[in-house]
């Protein structure tokens, strides 16, 4: 058997971070740039652009700073598994993208934070349902690398997307909350 035959497992949040780097990188190569495929509030037209907004980034400072985060977070709710990372990834995406595209300033909105904040909500909400030692001690580390997430929906900088992140944090929430009531009912 030869060393190329070996599968290779990394966590699932790094083949999501490989997707945003490459979209970046994308960018970066072919001419204007992908901004126009960010979220544009109330646009039906553009609706489908929920599902590609997390993915584009303004610049590299923006996508670094979301992939710290998102590096984190992930690898966190990746404890529990990894189906759960790209199930709650995929709705956070569809929930937090449709409250920004409802709530949202007439501006294109992109990047991956509403679904970072969700992810964090959802670890956080999760511990207080689950009351179990592991899920506090997870969401402790959450609130313990990222403790700033508490003021990120008080940021009304016009280059920030306000909707997008109260929508994540929401999301999140709710996610925790439908899981730890579906989890009563079938018990």
């Amino acid at each position: 058997m030869s060393a190329f035959s070996i599968p290779l497992k990394a966590p699932a949040v790094i083949y999501l971070l490989v997707a945003l780097w490459a979209v970046h990188g994308l960018q970066w190569l072919i001419p204007g740039d992908l901004h126009h495929y960010g979220i544009m509030p109330r646009s039906v037209t553009e609706v489908w652009h929920i599902a590609l907004a997390p993915l584009i980034h303004a610049n590299l400072w923006h996508l670094m700073g979301n992939s710290v985060a998102l590096l984190g977070l992930g690898l966190l709710v990746q404890t529990k598994k990894d189906a759960e990372f790209w199930e709650l990834w995929a709705v956070l995406t569809l929930l937090a993208g449709l409250g920004t595209w409802l709530f949202g300033s007439r501006a294109y909105h992109i990047g991956a934070s509403g679904v970072i904040l969700g992810l964090w909500a959802f670890i956080i909400t999760d511990a207080f349902f689950r009351r179990s030692t592991r899920a506090i001690a997870i969401a402790l580390a959450a609130l313990i690398l990222y403790p700033s997430f508490l003021f990120v929906v008080f940021d009304f900088r016009p280059h920030i997307s306000w909707a997008g992140h109260m929508s994540g944090l929401l999301s999140g929430a709710l996610i925790a909350w439908l899981n730890a009531k579906g989890q009563a009912i079938d018990e």
